[in-house]
């Protein structure tokens, strides 16, 4: 479990940082380095394969600091991929990160992290038009 967190943090999360500036802040990235990524993530993703059980949770069948991390992660993975390098390569090796995420979205305490996160960004919105 310790190892996939890790695993989720620095081997795919932190790699795909490096796309977040163009996928979600108008930022640029060059073709160097989106393809640097890419084949860090490819490379990446499949040994995750090899960790991963989703059965139904991320490291098995209890739920586990290895799936706070990849309900937070996963999605943004394979968001950035799709808008920087055209391809969400999570979905492209059959990671199934939508469905998991929703599974995991259904946790109430999920529930909670999620209509916290709305109310927080609705607050500073409003800040930000005051």
């Amino acid at each position: 479990m310790r190892e996939l967190t890790t695993f989720i943090d620095l081997h795919l999360e932190l790699v795909a940082r490096e796309l977040y500036g163009k996928a979600f802040f108008g930022g640029e990235i060059s073709e160097s380095n989106a393809e640097r990524v890419r084949k860090q993530l490819v490379k990446n993703i499949a040994a995750f394969r090899r960790l991963a059980k989703f059965s139904p949770y991320v490291a098995g069948d209890q739920f586990t600091q290895a799936d706070c991390s990849a309900w937070v992660s996963l999605p943004l993975v394979g968001m950035a991929s799709r808008m920087v390098l055209g391809d969400d390569l999570l979905a492209s090796a059959g990671v199934d990160w939508k469905a998991y995420a929703k599974f995991i979205g259904e946790r109430p305490s999920a529930q909670r992290i999620t209509a916290d996160r709305k109310a927080e960004q609705e607050r500073l919105a409003a800040a930000k038009k005051a």
